[in-house]
C-alpha cells in the first residue's frame, strides 16, 4: 500500500518515493516556498547533526518528493549506511531532476560514480553522457566519461575524454594520467603507458591501483624484474593491499614459483576472493593436488553465484543461437551480395572456445613478419548494432540483411568491411602486413556476417579436448558471455552450444575452414604453423623449431594483452583433466553429459 515504507529502503513511504505520482508533484512555486527548509537541512547535515537532518529531510519529501536538497541529504545518509539499493534509487532520482547545467552535471556525475564503484560501467554510461552534455567543459565529467568508456572497451573514445579532461584542467593530474595510462595499456601502447604511469605516480605516489597498473604494463613489456620491484615496494607500503598481493602471486606462479604463490595467498579459503581462490587452485594443481585445486575453483564459483548473482542465461543464449540458425541458411544467404576482394589487409579468424589455445596460436603467428595480431579488438559486434540503421529498416539483425538484395543496399557489405577495418587501422594494428589475426570469441556467432564481408577469409579452428577446455575455464576468474562461467556444467553447456553453432555454419556456408589441434600445436608448433601458412597461401619463411618454441620474439606494437602472460611453448596443458579423473573418477560426470558428443566428434575417444 502507498502508506507502507518503500521497498527500496530509502526511509520514505512508498507514495513519496518509488510510488510517487509525477503528475501530483509540487510545482516550482511550491518548491520555492520550501527552499529555506531545504537550506536548513543541508546546514544540519554539514554540521554532522545527521539524525536531525534525516528527520527534517523526510518531512520535506512527504510534501515534495522531488526536493533536491532533501533528496541529497537522504542519499548521503543512505550511502554512508551502505544501503546500496536505496542510495542507487535516490541517486538516479537526483540525476533526473531538471535544473541548471552545473547542478544537473553534478548529480549525473554522482550517479555515474556510484555505478562505477559497483563495477556497473555499462549502466554508468547514460548518466556520464548526460553530465558531459550538460557541462562539456567540466574536467570531472570528461574524466568520468573516460573511465566508463575505457571499462566498456570503447578505448579510443575513452582516450579522447581523458585527454580532454587534462586539457580542461590545464595541468597534469596524477589520477587522470594513471587512468589514461591504463587505457593505453589496454590498447597495447605499452611504451606510452609506461611514461604516463611514471608521471602519474610521481604526482600521486599513494595511488595503489596505479602501482598495480604500472606493474602490469612492465610485465607486458617483458620487464619482469621492474614489475616485481614495483609490487614489492607497493606491498611494503600497503601490506594488506589485495590487488598488489594477487599480482605478486601471479608473477610467482608465472615464474614457476608455486610455493611462493601459495604463500602469498595463505589465508583460509573462506577468506579469499574468487580471483585469489582460482590462482591458489592453479598453484595447487601444479603441485599435484587436483582435488584440493578443484575445491578452490568450486568455492570461487559458489561465491560468484551467491554473492555476485552470477547465473547462466541459458534461455537467452539458446534463443540467440536459434535466431542465428533460422536466418543463416544456405537458401537465405546465397542471394545476399558479398563485398568484393581488395588489396587491403586480410583477416585470419582464429575460432575456438575460450582457453582452447587461440592466444598461443596468435602469439606464434605474430612472430611472422606478414601477420599482425589484432587479438579481440574485432569491431564485428559494433557492426551488428549499426546494420539496421544503414539498411534503412527497423527490422532487427540478422533479418534486416534481406534488404541487401534491393537497390543500392547491395553496396553495404563493402561499406561494412571498411567500417570493420577502420578502427583497427586507427589503433595502429594494420601496418604493412598482408594479414592480421582476429580471435574475438563473438566471431563464432557471426560467421554469416563475416562471410558477407570477407568471403574468402581463412578460419582456423583451435580444437582442444573439451574436458580440458571446460576445466581451464572453470579454473579462471574470467567472465564468459551470458554468465556461462558460473559452474563447470554451465561452461560445458555453453561450449556445446557454440560448437553446434559452428557446425551449423559449416553445414550452411562455404567456409575456408581448417581445424587445428591444440595438442599438436604444443608438441609440434613448426609443423602446425607450416600447415596453417600453406592453407592461407602465405609464402613466409618459418623460424626454426627452437626459436618458435621459445615464443620470445619482440612483442608487436600495439601489444595484445595476452602477451603479458606469454611463455615458452610448454605441454602442461596436455590432458590435465586426466589427473582429476584419476583422483575422483566421477568428478566430470555431469559435464560429460554435454561434452561427450564433442569428445567423440573431435576424435578424442572415450579414454582420452
Amino acid at each position: 500500500m502507498a502508506s507502507e515504507a518503500c521497498e527500496c529502503g530509502s526511509g520514505l513511504k512508498r507514495a513519496f518515493c518509488c510510488g510517487a505520482d509525477p503528475a501530483a508533484l509540487a510545482g516550482p512555486e511550491a518548491l520555492a516556498l520550501l527552499e529555506p527548509a531545504g537550506t536548513e537541512v543541508i546546514k544540519l547535515f554539514n554540521e554532522r547533526k545527521y539524525a536531525e537532518a534525516e528527520a527534517q529531510a523526510l518531512k520535506i519529501l512527504e510534501l515534495a518528493p522531488h526536493m533536491r536538497q532533501a533528496l541529497r541529504v537522504i542519499f548521503e545518509i543512505r550511502k554512508a549506511q551502505s544501503n546500496t539499493r536505496a542510495a542507487e534509487v535516490l541517486a538516479r532520482r537526483l540525476s533526473e531532476l531538471p535544473g541548471q547545467p552545473a547542478i544537473v552535471a553534478a548529480a549525473n556525475i554522482q550517479f555515474a560514480q556510484l555505478l562505477v564503484g559497483q563495477g556497473r560501467y555499462a549502466d554508468a554510461q547514460p548518466p556520464a553522457a548526460r553530465a558531459v552534455i550538460a557541462t562539456p567543459r567540466d574536467a570531472t565529467a570528461q574524466h568520468v566519461m573516460g573511465v566508463v568508456l575505457t571499462e566498456t572497451q570503447q578505448l579510443a573514445a575513452g582516450e579522447r575524454h581523458y585527454r580532454r579532461a587534462l586539457a580542461l584542467l590545464g595541468r597534469a593530474d596524477g589520477l587522470v594520467l594513471a587512468n589514461l595510462a591504463w587505457n593505453l595499456k589496454l590498447q597495447g601502447r605499452l611504451a606510452e603507458a609506461a611514461v604516463l604511469y611514471e608521471q602519474a605516480l610521481a604526482l600521486r605516489p599513494e595511488n595503489k591501483r596505479g602501482v598495480g597498473g604500472f606493474a602490469q604494463v612492465e610485465f607486458a613489456r617483458g620487464r619482469h624484474a621492474h614489475a616485481v620491484a614495483l609490487l614489492e615496494d607497493g606491498l611494503a607500503r600497503w601490506p594488506e593491499e589485495r590487488t598488489l598481493r594477487l599480482l605478486r602471486a601471479m608473477a610467482a606462479l608465472a615464474a614457476g614459483e608455486t610455493a611462493q604463490a601459495l604463500a602469498r595467498l595463505d589465508d583460509p579459503p573462506d577468506k579469499l576472493l574468487p580471483a585469489e581462490l582460482c590462482l591458489r587452485g592453479q598453484a595447487l594443481a601444479r603441485q599435484g593436488a587436483p582435488i584440493e585445486a578443484i575445491r578452490h575453483f568450486a568455492t570461487a564459483k559458489k561465491i560468484m553465484r551467491e554473492r555476485n548473482g552470477l547465473t547462466y542465461d541459458e534461455a537467452g543464449m539458446q534463443a540467440r543461437a536459434a535466431a542465428a540458425r533460422a536466418y543463416f541458411t544456405a537458401d537465405r544467404t546465397l542471394p545476399l551480395p558479398r563485398a568484393p576482394q581488395t588489396d587491403e589487409p586480410q583477416p585470419i579468424f582464429l575460432l575456438g572456445f575460450p582457453r582452447s589455445g587461440t592466444s598461443l596460436l596468435e602469439q606464434l603467428l605474430a612472430q611472422l613478419p606478414d601477420i599482425a595480431p589484432a587479438d579481440d579488438a574485432s569491431p564485428i559486434l559494433a557492426l551488428t548494432a549499426r546494420i539496421a540503421r544503414d539498411a534503412g529498416d527497423a527490422t532487427p539483425y540478422p533479418e534486416v540483411l534481406d534488404r541487401l538484395i534491393v537497390g543500392e543496399a547491395q553496396d553495404l557489405p563493402a561499406q561494412w568491411r571498411a567500417a570493420y577495418l577502420a578502427p583497427l587501422r586507427a589503433r595502429g594494428i594494420l601496418h604493412r602486413q598482408r594479414y592480421f589475426t582476429d580471435r574475438h570469441p563473438a566471431n563464432l556467432w557471426h560467421l554469416g556476417l563475416i562471410k558477407l564481408l570477407f568471403p574468402e577469409a581463412p578460419m582456423i579452428h583451435l580444437i582442444r579436448h573439451p574436458l580440458d577446455v571446460a576445466l581451464s575455464n572453470f579454473a579462471q576468474d574470467r567472465r564468459l558471455e551470458g554468465g556461462a562461467d558460473s559452474s563447470i556444467v554451465t561452461i560445458s553447456k555453453h561450449y556445446a552450444l557454440q560448437m553446434e553453432m559452428l557446425r551449423h555454419y559449416r553445414g550452411q556456408l562455404t567456409l575456408r575452414y581448417l581445424p587445428v589441434r591444440y595438442e599438436e600445436l604444443v608438441t609440434a608448433p613448426r609443423a602446425v604453423l607450416a600447415r596453417i601458412l600453406a592453407f592461407i597461401g602465405a609464402n613466409t619463411e618459418l623460424a626454426d623449431e627452437a626459436t618458435l618454441r621459445a615464443n620470445a620474439a619482440i612483442a608487436p606494437d600495439p601489444t595484445p594483452a595476452h602477451f603479458a602472460a606469454r611463455e615458452a611453448v610448454h605441454q602442461r596443458g596436455l590432458y590435465p583433466h586426466r589427473a582429476y579423473s584419476a583422483a575422483a573418477p566421477n568428478i566430470f560426470a555431469e559435464a560429460l553429459t554435454h561434452l561427450a558428443p564433442w569428445i567423440e566428434e573431435y576424435g578424442y575417444g572415450a579414454a582420452a
